[in-house]
């Protein structure tokens, strides 16, 4: 996996999926064949979300953390069974739940969250 990419858009991969970390936890993520996040274990599922989920989840989620990356996943190469579930917040459309440890050769692209734009 390179570098993270400026002017990431969703464009070049439409159905993507988005998870997001603190910049510097990014290589530990990547380094492991497997992404295996708390949430598996106790939500059941790894949380993830769609272009149009980002900037209310980072709100929601991440807004203290200035230095967040965006891992681009394309769902066709994702092992794990994929669920589109409804959350409290319904304005955001159904959320990608993924049932399963995340293949990180799933990963397609890393992008700076201050270069993303959908």
């Amino acid at each position: 996996m390179t570098k993270p990419k400026r002017n990431c858009t969703s464009k070049h991969c439409p159905n993507a999926l988005f998870l997001m970390f603190p910049t510097q936890d990014i290589p530990a993520i990547l380094a492991k064949p497997y992404f295996n996040p708390t949430s598996l274990h106790s939500d059941g599922f790894i949380h993830a979300c769609s272009a149009h989920q980002v900037d209310y989840v980072v709100q929601r989620f991440y807004r203290d953390i200035l230095d967040l990356t965006l891992l681009v996943i394309d769902p066709q190469l994702v092992t794990a069974e994929i669920k589109y579930e409804s959350a409290s917040v319904s304005e955001y459309g159904d959320f990608p739940h993924i049932y399963g440890q995340l293949n990180i050769d799933a990963v397609v692209q890393q992008c700076l969250l201050s270069d993303f734009s959908t």
